[in-house]
């Protein structure tokens, strides 16, 4: 290779915004195809008429020395803010324990800021998803989408996605396709509410014990319109599985219910009630690498299924798919 090569990354989640935007000015072209309408992945915004929420990820912490080095570089933008919720474990309205000592951070005014921002670097294309890569005979992949409309060629394919759509689309690549497909991914339904009176709740986020709920978390966005009081809900794992297939309203009258239960609270009607399915929510087991690459087919992955769970997890999988690619492109120019 005797120039600088093109690079598609499919997927817009942290992982791959955060791959783009370090190797963004040193190949010759990058382009992030995103089958949503807006980047983000697990930290998008969701919508429901006046109210906005955070349905995913509420916060992320910090331990790795590289990534705090990230955040801090975020809160000098004004990209993110420490939350200094009161975040407490919850049993049918009794409060169990406190955690006060853990750092957490979120988006300014939103979690999605933090995507938003990294976007404004990238060339991105939304609504675009990508759905079979064709190895070329001179080298390189050319990428069609599911109805077969192609889509470009490129020298190197960075898959930065949930490990299913790796799997998929890394079928002839099995040093990557039997890594991805052993990854168990757990279903997550939240629940989004607003009510106009405030409920009252001396908490900001619970942990919710012996319930269908796993989570619960007032939602303050910073400058926030939404009016009344605004609640994400999280059920668990082994509950959204069961109801994995079950109708929106089903699953809403029973989040609703497990909710006052949780809260010991007399039921009232929502102003707004919505809920969501996240289908690949969490991996269960990370394969334990900080991303995959394969040299010989100039094809890769990342996420947080390589690492943990994590925002944290995609951003450092995201900059070592970086540095892999670059190295890989340093030995094939030299």
């Amino acid at each position: 290779m005797n120039r600088q090569p093109s690079v598609a990354i499919i997927g817009a989640g942290l992982a791959g915004l955060t791959c783009g935007t370090a190797i963004k000015g040193l190949v010759e072209r990058v382009r992030i195809f995103e089958k949503s309408i807006f980047p983000g992945g697990r930290i998008s915004r969701f919508r429901a008429g006046e109210f906005e929420f955070n349905h995913g990820a509420q916060y992320f912490t910090v331990n790795n020395p590289l990534f705090w080095n990230i955040v801090s570089a975020w809160q000098s933008e004004g990209i993110v803010r420490p939350w200094d919720g009161w975040i407490v474990e919850l049993h049918k309205g009794q409060v169990m324990n406190s955690d006060m000592a853990t750092q957490r951070f979120v988006g300014v005014p939103r979690m999605q800021k933090v995507v938003e921002n990294l976007a404004r670097h990238c060339d991105l294309v939304t609504s675009t998803d990508v759905a079979e890569l064709e190895r070329q005979d001179e080298g390189g992949w050319r990428l069609f989408n599911e109805r077969g409309d192609y889509l470009g060629a490129f020298d190197v394919v960075i898959i930065a996605t949930a490990a299913h759509q790796v799997s998929s689309l890394c079928r002839a690549i099995p040093a990557i396709s039997k890594l991805a497909e052993n990854v168990d991914m757990t279903v997550c339904w939240s629940g989004m509410l607003a009510f106009e009176r405030p409920l009252n709740l001396p908490y900001d986020a619970a942990h919710v014990l012996d319930s269908p709920l796993s989570w619960i978390s007032r939602y303050q966005m910073v400058e926030s319109t939404n009016p009344g009081d605004c609640w994400v809900l999280h059920a668990s794992p082994e509950w959204s599985q069961q109801y994995a297939a079950s109708f929106r309203g089903r699953v809403m009258h029973a989040m609703l219910e497990a909710f006052w239960t949780a809260t010991d609270l007399a039921e009232r009607k929502p102003s707004s009630a919505s809920v969501h399915c996240w289908k690949h929510a969490l991996p269960i087991n990370p394969i334990d690498q900080d991303s995959l690459f394969v040299e010989s087919e100039a094809i890769g992955a990342c996420g947080d299924w390589c690492t943990a769970p994590r925002i944290e997890g995609a951003v450092l999988s995201g900059f070592s798919m970086a540095d892999r690619v670059m190295k890989f492109i340093n030995k094939s120019m030299s």
